[in-house]
């Protein structure tokens, strides 16, 4: 069908019209004035995307977006920006834990946000409140840059007296939540094999048909699935359904054939140490799984259950997570991609963060040291620069 001309179209004509018959100039209005840039310069850019290092590197941020980011000698300053020269810092993306409960709470996305943790992906409500009042606070926290933005994955769908909050009992019946879970507006959806735990088993688990009419209607949708196990032998059945990514490692040897398999599906695995080490479970065999994973070219993302399990979590970046990666086998490199890229990946959200790209969201993490050769550089945090505005530097750990 033909398009008509826009409205601006027979502007332009009737106003070249007029100054053709008067001789006079066109009106000058007035743009209105653009926010100035920030400039992050004299600092070691690593991006996210896996790539080398970027020594005495820019990093250019207009408004709430990546305008530059590069080599000095390559990146053209815009006139009148806001300049802050890092002193040799090491620039990132900010970091992304995509595993957490508890998160529908300005308290904790307000501590993630300052520990250098500016998105955070909520893998199930474990609250009482009606979802569409826990997703509205999700929209309006989102507003804030002091806050952390927040990806839900609503309620964790499983059988009556399974593991999880949202029941099902038929296929017909999975297929139609998991549209209602997304006519709520959840960011993914989460679903659980969970035989026990603290002392239970033999709990009810969803079927196979089940799950594939949950992964079906989902991605059907353009939504990501995330599967929870905490025992080996329910890999497979997700991987059958076609899960986007399992949440935890196994405290049990995963065998080779599922980690082949997961690798041929690109099917990511969050390892979350954390809460394994809470429970009490074999850290040694939940490393050896990870080794295992990443030696055959797994996809690893950064999670570590907050809140999923009895007792301390880290708030902001969680080292122990960090520390039990490192110990797999995964480079420092590579952990950093787990916490950025890979995380936004498995969050849905790797269009707009993860990586300090041209036009993506300005996420920031500046931290003293290198953190390529030391992790423990991530927690000597200069700047956090979240949705565009600086939230905390080392002189004024909160902004006004």
């Amino acid at each position: 069908m033909n398009q008509p001309p826009k409205f601006g179209f027979y502007i332009s004509i009737a106003l070249a019209a007029f100054i053709g018959l008067t001789g006079c100039a066109a009106p000058t209005l007035d743009p209105t004035p653009a926010v100035p840039a920030l400039a992050l310069v004299n600092g070691v850019l690593i991006d996210g995307t896996g790539a080398a290092p970027v020594p005495d590197a820019v990093l250019v941020i207009q408004g709430n977006r990546i305008a530059a980011a590069g080599p000095r000698s390559e990146v053209t300053i815009p006139a009148g920006a806001t300049i802050m020269d890092v002193g040799g810092a090491t620039i990132l993306p900010g970091f992304i834990n995509a595993h957490v409960h508890f998160a529908y709470n300005e308290e904790n996305l307000a501590a993630w946000a300052q520990g250098g943790v500016t998105t955070v992906r909520d893998e199930g409500i474990i609250s009482t409140e009606p979802i569409t009042g826990l997703l509205a606070l999700r929209d309006t926290t989102g507003q804030n840059p002091r806050l952390a933005r927040l990806v839900s994955a609503g309620y964790m769908m499983t059988v009556p007296n399974g593991y999880g909050e949202l029941f099902v009992s038929t296929p017909e019946e999975a297929r139609q939540k998991t549209l209602d879970e997304i006519g709520w507006g959840v960011d993914l959806i989460k679903v659980s094999l969970e035989d026990g735990y603290a002392g239970r088993s033999g709990l009810p688990k969803l079927t196979d048909e089940e799950l594939l009419a949950i992964v079906t209607a989902a991605h059907e949708r353009g939504m990501l699935v995330s599967g929870h196990i905490t025992q080996a032998r329910f890999i497979s059945p997700l991987l059958a359904a076609g899960v986007d990514d399992i949440a935890h490692v196994a405290y049990d040897r995963i065998p080779d054939e599922v980690i082949e398999q997961m690798i041929a599906q690109n099917t990511y695995l969050v390892p979350t140490f954390t809460v394994f080490r809470n429970y009490g479970a074999p850290i040694a065999a939940c490393v050896d799984n990870l080794r295992r994973f990443v030696a055959a070219g797994g996809n690893v993302a950064l999670g570590n259950d907050y809140g999923g399990g009895p007792g301390k979590f880290e708030l902001g970046i969680p080292m122990y997570e960090i520390g039990q990666m490192s110990k797999a086998g995964m480079t420092a490199m590579q952990i950093i991609v787990a916490s950025t890229r890979n995380a936004a990946h498995v969050s849905g959200i790797e269009d707009e963060l993860g990586t300090l790209e041209i036009g993506k969201a300005a996420d920031v993490l500046v931290v003293n040291g290198d953190p390529l050769q030391n992790l423990d550089a991530l927690q000597q945090i200069r700047l956090v620069i979240h949705n565009g505005v600086l939230i905390r530097d080392e002189n004024s750990p909160v902004q006004k």
